[in-house]
């Protein structure tokens, strides 16, 4: 738990990096910041045509693959960010559909598991924990 805290903490702390500096480089650094973000908007919306998901707050979604990874080694370990991400996407989009926190749960354990490896309820029920926030 500590570790995911540290992690969460770690990647707000990424986050608000943009805003420390002098006016030019604000500015600069705003506008790479503005652009990253239209393209990882783009990318998220080819991923997934399920639910509008260029609300989800880019900052969140990338604290919860922090989070993840930091937490669930065994589960995170040789996949990409775009399979991790694929957690929150799938959730939220159940959420949205108005699907129980059991429901979801028992997503987050199919989706989260890797290469054989399968999350425990607890660890599901903790992960679930983590998406909630992301969704819009």
């Amino acid at each position: 738990m500590k570790r995911m805290i540290a992690a969460l903490i770690v990647a707000g702390a990424l986050v608000s990096l943009p805003a420390c500096g002098n006016d030019d480089t604000n500015t600069e650094t705003a506008t790479r910041t503005s652009n990253t973000a239209e393209s990882t908007t783009v990318q998220i919306s080819s991923v997934t045509s399920t639910a509008d998901l260029g609300m989800i707050d880019q900052a969140k979604l990338a604290a919860f693959v922090v989070a993840f990874r930091t937490a669930y080694a065994d589960l995170s370990q040789d996949r990409d960010d775009e399979s991790i991400q694929e957690i929150v996407f799938s959730s939220c989009n159940a959420i949205a559909d108005g699907a129980t926190e059991q429901e979801v749960t028992k997503e987050i354990r199919d989706l989260a598991a890797n290469d054989g490896t399968e999350a425990t309820q607890s660890q599901a029920e903790q992960i679930y924990k983590l998406v909630t926030p992301a969704c819009p």
